[in-house]
């Protein structure tokens, strides 16, 4: 994809962020990997409600400005540690979604409450990034740590949350799935104690979700609704 598919891809994830409840405001932050290895990133401080592709940052994957006439997102550091980490990420979003963020704010990581957490995590665990400040080097390391070698999703402890993917628009589908896990499972815990998916459960959903598309059209979110 060219820069300026990519540009209004990342635009249009960040809208639809504002307009999913997701974020309000300026909180969050959606970037995408370009061919060259570069990351096309939203700004800092602007509305993304106003956002327009063209407002949209280039920075190298250390971070340093490259192209764009506003400020890079205060988490570029956050955005182009996953990157280095995971060669294979093409796109991040990062969000304060309400319920996935109390989880965050209680220390709570989510277990493998439902089969859905599958398309995050194939253990059906989302983990829970240590605090530290935002938009610190030190903060990318914990985010990339969380999320290993292969997970899609992470909480960040008092902050908020990661998905990652291979285009700024599956990072976004991911961000939804987590949020209704994440409701989920603080529903659950509010009224006693759920029942978690054993690991062989986990592992024989895994396995089916792995293949889903194979012999249907059909995504495990379709199955789902």
């Amino acid at each position: 994809m060219n820069h300026r598919d990519l540009r209004e891809e990342v635009a249009r994830t960040a809208k639809q962020l504002i307009a999913s409840g997701l974020v309000t405001g300026t909180s969050g932050n959606v970037s995408a990997r370009t061919p060259e290895g570069d990351v096309l990133m939203t700004p800092s401080g602007i509305d993304y409600g106003a956002l327009e592709p063209g407002d949209v940052v280039l920075v190298d994957v250390d971070g340093d400005l490259l192209e764009g006439a506003l400020e890079p997102s205060s988490e570029t550091p956050m955005h182009t540690g996953i990157y280095r980490a995971r060669p294979e990420v093409e796109a991040v979003v990062h969000t304060h979604s309400i319920y996935a963020t109390t989880l965050a704010c209680l220390g709570w990581p989510i277990p493998p409450v439902h089969y859905m957490l599958t398309t995050l995590s194939e253990d059906g665990h989302i983990p829970l990034a240590p605090y530290t400040t935002y938009g610190t080097e030190e903060l990318a390391g914990y985010a990339a740590e969380a999320l290993g070698e292969s997970r899609n999703a992470c909480l960040l402890q008092n902050h908020g949350t990661i998905t990652v993917g291979e285009s700024a628009e599956q990072a976004f589908s991911r961000t939804v799935v987590l949020e209704e896990m994440a409701e989920v499972y603080y529903r659950t815990r509010v009224i006693g104690e759920p029942v978690l998916l054993t690991p062989e459960q986990v592992e024989e959903v895994a396995a089916k979700i792995a293949g889903y598309g194979q012999t249907k059209p059909a995504s495990p979110e379709d199955e789902a609704r």
